[in-house]
């Protein structure tokens, strides 16, 4: 079993981060964009047939704004599918939904389906479309500049700095020419390896200036090394009297330092932070509809985020009633949290009552539990953090307290799970706790860490891996295996401005309201 539980944690990995070795800088020429890697992967199999997923990664140096991609098998035959919609029978063809319609440089969009093998062997076909081959065109404008139009793409373990230098004003969208910088001299912040316009307006959370998003200076500069100002100073800095030379070096810096570092746009590893608030977490997945999926809910200017049907295609009315109230909305798969790297992870939680949804908060664990003194996983967890957004709230959620939705946790107050996955009650384990709550007690509150996380991961599979249920199997393996298990453990936390990843996933996005507060809830 341990063997097993390596293998899909090495899968888990890959589906993230992907084997694509992403590390160059690529020039445009004119409104092209330079192939995307498409790829079909077999997630999870069984006897007659599978899951699979279909990764869209944009290499290119600007956003792919829309996609449509076109597969077909020899005996294979597909399902079902989620996050995409999907036309044709075979060949197949998927096009986006909106709200993951746009790739921005050095990020990844993801859609899954289902495949029964009829009669064959599992197949991996070769993904077609004019987005992975170059014709899809860019939000970026053309480059006038005839250096930029005769750079090639340069792998970054053999990229020289005259070559990433060359290729810096066509990175990404954000920064496609000087002349749309909001900061004097096209100052900008690099973002966990994401470079964006530092804010005239504003100094601190994000902004949105002309037609594009902006960070204020005091948020960047708070950003843990290499990352910040790519000129040391915002809107009103001296970065006007760089020169351009200095700031080519400085950004060409600045992303061969994050391209070395992961094929992510996010950081791996976040620094310790002094001061913040004191809280702890716990964990649930009820299947309702989250609290910030109802318009009237979200603050005007946000959009609510994403609810799902039953089969989890995207819901397109906000307003759709909640599974646990009788309705068809429910969440969706792709909330369940998932690792960054060793010491950092991504994910959603419900916390107290206010205006929250849309917040994040970076949270670090102390190695230390709530209400379970001496807890092993908790032990484990301590030094990672986390980055969450809220998306729902709890009447029985106090301040301080972050409820992560983790797949397996617990349906809590309200259960719309047996129904949409069809299995009993006593198959999700505690209605408080779930899966590790019931281990618990079935091994006794003396067992070993391991024997607790083989408890959680035989269920796991049971529940999740033997359905097909992907995105939920990786999210409950999620917390065996990094989270350590660990049982309602103390953190430390404040809020923090979202990573696109996040605000993408939920389709929920306020950094244009600039309102991060350090205050505690």
């Amino acid at each position: 079993m341990q063997s097993a539980i390596k293998k899909r944690s090495v899968w888990g990995r890959y589906v993230r981060n992907s084997a694509l070795a992403v590390a160059a800088v690529t020039a445009l020429a004119g409104h092209q964009v330079e192939a995307a890697q498409c790829e079909h992967v077999i997630v999870n199999e069984w006897s007659d047939g599978y899951t699979a997923a279909i990764r869209i990664h944009n290499d290119s140096g600007s956003s792919i704004d829309g996609w449509s991609v076109s597969w077909q098998y020899q005996t294979n035959r597909m399902t079902n599918g989620w996050n995409a919609q999907f036309s044709g029978s075979n060949p197949y063809t998927a096009s986006d939904m909106g709200w993951n319609g746009t790739i921005q440089s050095g990020q990844s969009v993801e859609f899954g389906f289902q495949v029964s093998k009829n009669g064959g062997a599992a197949e991996n076909p070769e993904v077609t479309g004019a987005v992975c081959t170059g014709g899809m065109s860019s939000s970026a404008p053309a480059s006038s500049s005839s250096a930029a139009a005769e750079s090639s793409v340069a792998q970054s373990s053999e990229a020289s700095s005259e070559a990433i230098s060359s290729s810096v004003a066509q990175s990404s969208s954000e920064q496609a020419s000087s002349a749309q910088s909001t900061a004097p001299g096209g100052a900008q912040c690099n973002w966990y390896g994401t470079l964006y316009p530092l804010c005239d307006n504003q100094n601190s959370g994000w902004g949105y200036e002309n037609s594009e998003s902006c960070i204020g200076i005091d948020t960047c500069s708070g950003q843990p090394d290499p990352y910040g100002p790519t000129q040391g100073g915002g809107g009103q800095s001296s970065a006007a009297s760089e020169s351009s030379e200095a700031q080519s070096s400085s950004v060409a810096s600045s992303v061969a330092s994050s391209a070395a570092s992961s094929a992510s746009s996010t950081a791996s590893e976040l620094g310790d932070f002094e001061g913040g608030c004191d809280g702890y977490a716990t964990r649930y997945w009820d299947c309702c509809k989250p609290h910030c999926g109802w318009s009237g809910n979200v603050p005007s200017g946000v959009e609510p985020m994403n609810s799902c049907g039953p089969n989890n295609q995207v819901l397109s009315d906000p307003d759709a009633a909640s599974s646990c109230d009788g309705g068809n909305a429910h969440m969706c798969y792709g909330l369940a949290p998932y690792e960054v790297s060793d010491n950092l992870s991504y994910g959603y939680a419900a916390t107290s009552n206010g205006d929250v949804c849309g917040r994040c908060f970076q949270i670090q664990f102390t190695g230390q539990s709530e209400n379970a003194p001496g807890d092993p996983g908790s032990s484990a967890l301590a030094g990672k953090q986390m980055i969450v957004q809220a998306i729902n709230i709890g009447h029985d959620v106090a301040g301080g307290q972050f409820d992560i939705m983790i797949p397996g946790g617990g349906v809590g107050a309200f259960n719309g799970c047996s129904n949409q996955w069809g299995v009993s009650n006593s198959e999700l384990g505690a209605q408080y706790g779930g899966f590790l709550s019931a281990c618990k007690s079935e091994l006794g509150y003396n067992a070993s860490l391991e024997q607790y996380k083989s408890c959680v991961t035989n269920r796991c599979d049971n529940i999740f891996g033997s359905r097909g249920l992907t995105k939920l199997h990786e999210g409950c393996l999620w917390f065996a295996e990094w989270f350590e298990a660990a049982d309602n453990p103390s953190l430390r936390y404040r809020e923090v401005a979202c990573p696109a990843e996040l605000s993408n996933g939920s389709g929920m996005n306020r950094s244009a309201l600039g309102d991060i507060s350090q205050s505690c809830n």
